[in-house]
């Protein structure tokens, strides 16, 4: 009985140390990201010289069953690009019926439109944007989802290195957002401020394989088309082909200065699907296609980087493991029944926290000199806020570990009150709140400060989860709650945060 207990305590020590592990590489190599952004100056992008010609851009706004507001503003950002040469612009619609017609008229409403609808959602968003390439003959393609609102100037600063440089095969412009005054908006905000300010410009500044982010870029088709097309194999089809595209030679770089606005999601629900979608993608590419990487000729830092990107699909299903397995591995070591060297494991999660912290301080302070100070207390929001995601996230995760294949769920962008399901949050939460007191009443007080955070944490998440959340009204007739996502949510360019 006694062998059999060990070899349990072993077994939970064990399955800790791997989630902790994986957090703390990941947590890790976010702060090794933050050093290369502070060390290295950004590289020049290319420019075209005065007087070229300017290639044709064919810009795609992919839709399905979107508020029509939405999908106006989409179109109406579109059409005021300042762009000097030849611009068509193509509504890929995959909406149901009703919203189609919908759309169908914004579209006739606006010169210059052209609306191309689809009876099968085949392939999904890739599906739809290998669509509207084969309507065109353009050889730039710029991506926006509808929630994003581009500037005049965007598309030229996007376009610019790719007519300078044949090798580009896409330029990325960094999203800008107007967060709110809620907890959920700050988390957001300091979440994708760190993605670009911290993990898209180092590896841009160091010269490796960038990520495509799927909206808010430009690509060459000729690099899509050599790259094998658009895929629908997987839920993260822009990670999917930028991967295969930087496998095959083609380079990508990061416009800095170029800020793609966009709306974040508004609701922990339509977050939680985000998330949980883009995690689903990334273990999906990771199955598909690290082999093709792996054996491409590029430089190992650059393999390196990039499956380091698709590994961040294993930190939400990580951080379940260490919020089920911190409790128990505290008592288990506490006793004694564990390695003699376990204790320290309680400890290492520190390293994974601050390589995340040191992160966001460099974004705060490059995207807001001067006053990253009064934003600090985005960070700790941050910090808490992936407690809400993990549960949704390991489900996807599993699913793509076994090859179960589910339809793209495009993130809700408004409607009316729905409450989400919060049973498996509320068990969590339960279950960090009784594991603080076991890991107190048991004596075993250097797990106590981790487990206190993570039953805060919980917490939090169940509350937030079980709010209401908007369901959303898809394409019918714009109605208040419509006009007020319009009015509220449009993006005034003064809010952008100027760029270090």
């Amino acid at each position: 009985m006694t062998a059999l207990l060990h070899a349990l305590a072993a077994l939970v020590v064990a399955s800790y140390a791997a989630a902790t592990l994986v957090l703390t590489a990941l947590g890790l190599h976010a702060a090794v990201l933050a050093v290369v952004r502070l060390a290295r100056p950004p590289r020049p992008l290319p420019a075209p010289a005065p007087g070229a010609s300017w290639p044709d851009v064919v810009v795609q706004l992919p839709v399905y069953d979107e508020p029509a507001p939405l999908v106006a503003r989409a179109l109406d950002a579109a059409l005021a690009t300042d762009y000097p040469g030849r611009v068509e612009i193509q509504l890929l619609d995959d909406s149901p019926p009703e919203a189609r017609r919908v759309n169908a008229r914004l579209c006739a409403q606006r010169r210059g439109v052209r609306h191309l609808p689809r009876d099968r959602r085949d392939g999904f968003k890739a599906g739809a944007l290998a669509w509207g390439l084969a309507h065109t003959s353009a050889p730039v393609a710029a991506v926006f989802d509808v929630d994003f609102q581009p500037g005049p100037g965007l598309i030229q600063a996007l376009v610019a290195p790719l007519a300078a440089d044949p090798g580009l095969a896409f330029v990325q412009a960094r999203w800008a957002h107007r967060p709110g005054p809620g907890a959920l908006a700050q988390a957001q905000a300091a979440v994708l401020d760190v993605h670009f300010a911290v993990e898209q410009a180092g590896r841009d500044r160091a010269g490796l394989p960038l990520v495509f982010n799927g909206s808010g870029g430009a690509w060459r088709v000729a690099a899509i088309r050599d790259a094998g097309g658009w895929s629908g194999e997987t839920l993260a089809e822009d990670s999917d082909l930028a991967l295969r595209a930087q496998a095959r030679g083609w380079r990508a770089r990061l416009a800095e200065d170029a800020i793609a606005p966009a709306d974040l999601p508004a609701t922990v629900g339509a977050w939680r699907r985000q998330q949980a979608r883009w995690a689903k993608g990334l273990v999906e590419v990771g199955r598909l296609r690290l082999g093709t990487l792996w054996r491409s000729r590029l430089p190992v830092r650059a393999r390196l980087a990039f499956t380091m990107h698709v590994a961040l699909s294993l930190s939400l299903p990580s951080l379940l493991a260490l919020v089920v397995l911190h409790p128990v591995a505290g008592v288990v070591l506490a006793e004694g029944l564990g390695p003699s060297r376990g204790l320290a494991l309680l400890n290492v999660g520190y390293l994974a926290l601050g390589g995340l912290v040191l992160a966001h301080v460099v974004a705060l302070r490059a995207l807001y000199p001067g006053r990253w100070v009064r934003r600090w207390a985005r960070v700790p929001a941050a910090m808490l806020a992936p407690l809400v995601l993990v549960v949704p996230a390991a489900v996807a995760v599993a699913q793509a570990l076994r090859g179960h294949q589910t339809p793209f769920q495009r993130t809700p962008k408004a409607g009316l009150p729905e409450r989400e399901p919060a049973l498996a949050e509320a068990a969590l939460a339960l279950y960090s709140v009784l594991g603080l007191g076991a890991v107190a009443l048991m004596g075993a007080w250097g797990a106590v400060p981790f487990q206190a955070l993570l039953a805060a944490g919980t917490v939090g998440g169940a509350v937030a989860v079980g709010r209401p959340r908007p369901r959303l009204r898809g394409g019918s007739a714009p109605g208040p709650a419509e006009e007020r996502v319009e009015q509220t949510d449009s993006f005034r360019p003064a809010e952008v945060a100027p760029q270090a």
